[in-house]
């Protein structure tokens, strides 16, 4: 299970392997610059991250180096592919959670209105 941060750096990795068919090479600098604000990994953060991520299956990961920047061969897996499979359960878990939140209110609300109704006759 992934928590908050390797979860938003899963996101970055996919979107950016997605756009070129599974595979992509992309910098450490770019990868970080491509995370929210809200989840800024340190380049230390980073490598210890992304081999946890491969270790639970979502990607490979080859590590170069060019013109002294580090670069990722990112390849995705099974369990990369699915990722998007999980992101989109997320937001049908969310909207449920909206929907029953919406849904329960409106019922609390007829029932105040009938039993008002009733009590002040």
């Amino acid at each position: 299970m992934l928590n908050k941060k390797t979860r938003q750096l899963m996101k970055a990795v996919y979107y950016k392997a997605v756009e070129k068919d599974g595979t992509c090479l992309i910098s450490q600098n770019d990868l970080l610059a491509s995370m929210p604000y809200t989840f800024q990994f340190k380049k230390s953060e980073l490598a210890p991250a992304l081999k946890s991520l491969v270790s639970e299956g979502y990607f490979e990961l080859i590590t170069t180096e060019k013109k002294g920047e580090e670069y990722y061969c990112i390849t995705l897996q099974k369990g990369g592919y699915d990722f998007a499979y999980q992101i989109a359960k997320e937001k049908r878990q969310i909207r449920m959670k909206i929907a029953l939140t919406v849904g329960g209110a409106v019922l609390s609300f007829t029932i105040g209105v009938i039993l008002k109704a009733i009590f002040n006759k």
